[in-house]
């Protein structure tokens, strides 16, 4: 269908419906050139549920008034589902935006007309089983886009762009040349841009030299619990490996085709009365392809809830983060990196730019050398000037303190 068949589809649909619903229709063309307008038309089923819901965001709006009850609003349109296995940098974006006083709402992936609309999970964050079309009644409205969801920019009226650039673009799975266009396409238009990396801060400097560094960051009190001892008991599945009265070396997140399986193995061999304990799910397939599984010492205790992490890491004895070293590793702003330091635990990583920027981590660059930095974790456990770096650290990139700057940012250039 060319761009005239598409107009008179379009001024039909005003003839039938009325101004009112057809203006939600052209606010959806995307924002580049005519000839490549792209027009998205939801079923009518779909755009009663808009209308209805947007009735609702209506009513939460007049409840609430700005410099009263909040401070801005940022919409986080489809990205990572809510309750994800790994809980990342966008929900803990929007969790610590709302506890600054945003008005957050965090779009679920697909709508959801069995759930409430609009859900209340934390004071001002609201999780959103509603279709994106529902947030056209905000004009010029603030929204959180990241590299591989910037098609979403068109389904809002004259939005305000805040381009969260978290990763070096070849670690997104999918189309690659999608992601580069989005890439492009959000460092032109975001009003602002942050980036987890100083790698990234200097890729993307020319072109935006207003771009905010904004690493991971930690929910401390949550992952303090476990340099406090909180927990009375390990979890049930890591009994049996703490019986052997072993060192245990642990590492949580993602298990994928950057993790280090063969320095692991070899580690693993190396310090054979060192237990291993890795906790995440099999991200791309490769835990069982990797062969680990097959060293007597490694266990794999599989996926956890993220308000559990810190009972399994007060039994760690050292943390690790033994990352393949390449370019998307040393642009990586590990999230468990502050998480560790919040519970105390010595850490061991492998030679990555980012990571290595925090004086707190010991360095391995191979198997021998990650082996011996292990003995001297296992040492410093009790050494309160070492101890007290790592809490510091984690004190100073908080999540509360990565969206404070934020805001800061965005109130002083609006």
């Amino acid at each position: 269908m060319n761009f005239l068949s598409r107009m008179i589809v379009m001024l039909k649909r005003i003839w039938r419906f009325g101004y009112s619903k057809a203006h939600a229709i052209f606010s959806q063309i995307t924002p580049e050139p005519v000839k490549n307008i792209k027009i998205k038309i939801i079923s009518w089923r779909e755009r009663k549920m808009v209308v209805q819901n947007q009735e609702v965001l209506r009513n939460i709006l007049q409840e609430k008034q700005i410099g009263n009850g909040y401070r801005t609003i940022i919409v986080f349109p489809p990205s990572l589902d809510w309750n994800v296995q790994l809980f990342q940098r966008p929900q803990q974006m929007a969790l610590a935006l709302a506890k600054q006083g945003a008005l957050v709402f965090y779009i679920q992936p697909k709508p959801d007309h069995k759930k409430q609309p609009f859900q209340l999970v934390r004071k001002r964050l609201y999780l959103c089983h509603v279709h994106v079309d529902t947030f056209q009644i905000l004009s010029n409205p603030l929204i959180y886009l990241l590299t591989w969801n910037s098609r979403y920019a068109s389904q809002f009226i004259h939005p305000r762009i805040l381009y969260d650039y978290v990763d070096d673009i070849n670690a997104f799975f999918g189309d690659h040349q999608k992601h580069v266009k989005g890439h492009q396409y959000l460092l032109q238009k975001a009003n602002y841009i942050l980036a987890t990396a100083r790698k990234l801060v200097d890729e993307v400097y020319l072109l935006r030299p207003d771009v905010i560094f904004s690493p991971n960051g930690v929910e401390y009190e949550q992952f303090a619990r476990a340099a406090r001892k909180e927990f009375s008991s390990a979890p049930s599945d890591m009994q049996a490996i703490l019986s052997k009265s072993n060192p245990v070396i642990g590492y949580y997140g993602a298990l994928a085709r950057w993790f280090d399986y063969d320095l692991l193995k070899r580690v693993a061999t190396l310090r054979p009365d060192y237990q291993f304990v890795l906790i995440g799910p099999d991200y791309d397939g490769t835990v069982k392809l990797s062969g680990i599984l097959n060293i007597k010492n490694i266990y794999w205790l599989g996926v956890k809830p993220y308000e559990e992490l810190p009972q399994y890491l007060q039994y760690f004895d050292v943390a690790t983060i033994p990352f393949i070293v390449n370019d998307i590793t040393h642009a990586t702003s590990p999230l468990k990196l502050f998480e560790y330091m919040a519970g105390e635990k010595p850490i061991v990583i492998t030679p990555m730019k980012e990571s290595m920027q925090y004086s707190g981590v010991l360095i391995g660059e191979n198997s021998e050398q990650f082996a011996q930095k292990l003995d001297l974790a296992l040492k410093m456990r009790e050494n309160g000037t070492y101890l007290n770096l790592l809490r510091q650290t984690a004190l100073e990139n908080t999540w509360v303190r990565r969206a404070e700057e934020i805001l800061s940012v965005i109130e002083t250039n609006h």
